[in-house]
């Protein structure tokens, strides 16, 4: 199993002894990213969604004055 050396003056980072890599310990900064992404993504497609409903009004608005046109 891979030891780790604590980071000089970050409590919430580590060294793993063999790759060298520095790893995040901070389990609430881990799962506080997971929300916002989850949030982000949420945001985004409700306004994708609307944007598309936006587009969808407009061209029922076209129709309907094209069929206003016609029947006049």
């Amino acid at each position: 199993m891979s030891e780790f050396i604590k980071v000089k003056e970050r409590p919430d980072l580590v060294r793993e002894k063999n790759s060298k890599a520095i790893l995040n310990t901070d389990v609430s900064a881990l799962n506080k990213y997971k929300e916002e992404r989850e949030f982000k993504l949420k945001l985004v497609k409700i306004v994708n969604e609307h944007e598309s409903l936006k587009r969808d009004v407009m061209d029922i608005k076209s129709m309907l004055s094209t069929i206003l046109e016609r029947v006049q």
